[in-house]
């Protein structure tokens, strides 16, 4: 059993580039049942406004793989809209607005929901990938991999999702004859070890659920997801986010035993920090200490199983930069 939590280290990049990819996520679209996970269309035209109006490029998943990889320069900034599970209610409502918009966005799918009760149908999804819609790996099982760790050793788990990933690839490609090069983890629960297996599979690109802008010296497998339902859905709040630039940091000391986090992070992007901020979820912002661009904070005692820390920091011209963490306590609760 592992004692220690994981998280995603960046390492250092010899150039760090301006330039950033703001990548939307949603879930449903106008179904009050499920407000926590719902969009209203006409906020979704709205977005899709104010993208437009500041001048951001639009983006497909391939466009960003081809940026990823040093393949595409990007200007300035750009946005990728995406959508997770493969509701129903993302054909009925969410669809006619992107086509009448004529705007691209990409459908991870929940592989073995599909033609269950309020979810896409087979037939659907083959009319969408006609209209030029990206379709992506979002698991068969939706299962919560990190979370295995509780009653199975770790190379157990790393085959479990191994062979679920390849179950829905394998089912999609039946189906409908293509392959999907890119995954969104259930949930946003991921392991630093699953970015080899999906390296090994042949995806591109993973997605996670931790918001925040990306940009190319983040990596492949660890790409951030801005979540824009409820109050996160207003034109506020979308004005904000894309504002806010990546920050790029180095973890010289990062370390989570026996519940208990410490770390000491490296801020290489911005340059010149003026003040920043440590933010971990179960605790609000935490004391931290700012010397020479290195953040210290700890101990911070954890008691939950998965925790999303961000480090906020601002320049002299105050401008934002942002990165999120995922942590993974496995002796959480």
């Amino acid at each position: 059993m592992l004692k220690k939590a994981t998280a995603a280290i960046l390492l250092l990049a010899i150039t760090i580039s301006q330039a950033s990819v703001v990548v939307f996520l949603y879930h449903r679209f106008d179904d009050e049942r499920y407000p926590s996970t719902n969009t209203w269309t006409h906020e979704l035209e709205t977005h899709i406004r104010l993208v437009k109006e500041l001048g951001f490029e639009i983006w497909t998943l391939r466009d960003l793989e081809d940026y990823a990889y040093g393949r595409r320069q990007l200007k300035s900034k750009a946005v990728v809209f995406t959508v997770d599970d493969g509701y129903r209610s993302v054909y009925q409502y969410a669809y006619p607005v992107f086509k009448k918009q004529g705007v691209p966005f990409a459908v991870f799918l929940q592989v073995g929901a599909v033609g269950y009760p309020d979810y896409l149908t087979w037939e659907m999804i083959k009319e969408m990938i006609k209209d030029g819609v990206e379709f992506a790996n979002h698991s068969f099982s939706h299962e919560d991999f990190p979370k295995l760790l509780t009653k199975m050793n770790l190379s157990d788990v790393i085959d479990q999702f191994r062979n679920d990933a390849r179950k829905a690839n394998q089912l999609f490609y039946e189906k409908t004859g293509y392959t999907m090069r890119y995954y969104a983890y259930p949930y946003g629960h991921y392991l630093q070890e699953f970015f080899e297996v999906l390296k090994q599979e042949g995806f591109k690109l993973a997605f996670t659920q931790n918001p925040g802008p990306y940009t190319s010296e983040y990596g492949f497998y660890e790409i951030p997801r801005e979540p824009l339902l409820e109050d996160w859905a207003t034109e506020e709040h979308v004005r904000y986010i894309l504002s806010r630039k990546p920050l790029v940091a180095i973890f010289e000391k990062f370390n989570v035993e026996d519940d208990i986090l410490e770390l000491g992070t490296k801020i290489l992007e911005p340059k010149h920090v003026k003040t920043a901020t440590l933010y971990v979820s179960e605790k609000g912002v935490v004391q931290a200490s700012l010397k020479d661009a290195v953040l210290y904070s700890g101990p911070i005692r954890l008691t939950k199983m998965y925790n999303r820390m961000f480090i906020s920091a601002r320049d002299g011209k105050n401008q934002e930069y942002i990165k999120y963490w995922l942590i993974y306590n496995v002796q959480g609760k």
